[in-house]
């Protein structure tokens, strides 16, 4: 069965970490002593199934602060732009488009579209390299989390040495006058890291969209907190922060 699988499977990816191998004992007790005690006081009609789900027991709950921040951070600009019509976005992470296009109809363009079937939420096929829109057409685009990627074959996307600069100049290609691009990239200290994703100097992403104002500036930094507009000094020094940049073309 599908539950099944997917807990299973979870488990495993926890196993495999090695942080996690003393805690083993202690998790299996734990799930043992609180199935007995919910036998003995359970009265219901359901039958009672083994399927534990392990190290769940954290003081916090964990989230990954890049796309947490990143969908708030974009999803409010957009609002305050005061979008009247389509949003675009670049094969952004579709839970956060999905969630958008409750708010807004929106086109996305995905190198491998996922079956997302909502009336809002309109899918496109193809490639960031050559995006199927013309000129100057796009009032509204976001770009999360996709740039880094691009040209390194990580998805079977063909190799490409300059694939995420080609990929800059096609986003700036597409913004109308008085348009907006929300583009989140990794930034710290730059290096290709084959073939998982770029980290860019953060001033070479202003340098590649000479022909789009920097409207803000914003990041989260490598201890994952969200800070809403920074500075590019602010940055120096850091390993994988993500910058969040808000352009318009004048």
């Amino acid at each position: 069965m599908k539950i099944h699988f997917s807990v299973w499977l979870k488990n495993l990816k926890e196993l495999v970490d090695p942080r996690k191998v003393p805690l083993i004992p202690k998790e299996l007790i734990y799930y043992l002593r609180d199935m007995r005690r919910f036998k003995e006081r359970y009265s219901g009609i359901y039958p009672i199934k083994r399927l534990p789900v392990l190290f769940e027991r954290a003081a916090k709950s964990s989230f990954d602060p890049h796309y947490v921040y990143q969908a708030y951070w974009a999803a409010d600009r957009i609002r305050r732009s005061n979008l009247s019509g389509l949003h675009m976005d670049i094969s952004s992470h579709v839970p956060f488009v999905a969630q958008l296009s409750a708010h807004f109809p929106v086109t996305q363009l995905e190198f491998r579209p996922p079956e997302v079937q909502l009336s809002s939420f309109n899918r496109l096929s193809g490639s960031i390299l050559r995006l199927p829109f013309q000129d100057a057409s796009a009032r509204s685009v976001t770009c999360l989390h996709v740039i880094e990627h691009i040209g390194l074959g990580r998805y079977g996307d063909p190799l490409d040495n300059d694939g995420c600069w080609k990929a800059l100049t096609e986003l700036e290609r597409i913004i109308a006058p008085g348009g907006n691009l929300f583009l989140s990239v990794p930034v710290g200290k730059p290096a290709v890291y084959f073939n998982t994703g770029y980290v860019f100097e953060v001033s070479h992403i202003v340098e590649a969209m000479k022909a789009l104002e920097l409207v803000e500036f914003s990041y989260v930094d490598d201890d994952g907190r969200f800070v809403e507009f920074g500075s590019f000094q602010d940055i120096v020094g850091m390993a994988y922060a993500l910058g969040l940049f808000h352009f318009k073309r004048a």
